[in-house]
């Protein structure tokens, strides 16, 4: 339990120090990152678009990216790209955590830590 709590207050100080805006990343993130928003919004969107908020943490050794994603105040569309008209909803769920290593793309709830955790010791 100790590590669980150990690794959520990790991934909190990284999200609060690698928040980067998307317009600044390389063409490669930026790529990852489309995926991930697809994927997030088909698997958990609901009624909001579902986008980029933040890197949790970067592997480039391995290829491996976690990105964190949120709601914002944008209705959900057929289209799931970032959107720079949609404003993040900082406290609003589901928040969603995407790892993507090698091509391979996972996502999860942030909620879901034990999964993510399993899919960031496994790459």
């Amino acid at each position: 339990m100790r590590g669980l709590l150990l690794l959520i207050n990790t991934l909190l100080l990284l999200e609060s120090t690698e928040n980067k805006e998307y317009d600044k990343l390389n063409q490669h993130e930026k790529n990852i990152i489309d995926k991930a928003i697809e994927e997030a919004n088909e698997r958990h969107g609901k009624n909001k678009h579902i986008d980029f908020d933040s890197i949790l943490s970067t592997n480039y050794d391995k290829g491996m990216i976690n990105v964190l994603l949120k709601p914002t105040s944008c209705d959900k569309a057929r289209l799931f790209v970032h959107r720079k008209d949609c404003e993040i909803q900082m406290k609003a769920t589901p928040q969603v955590s995407c790892v993507e290593c090698h091509g391979s793309m996972s996502c999860f709830l942030l909620r879901e830590q034990e999964k993510v955790h399993q899919i960031l010791v496994t790459y």
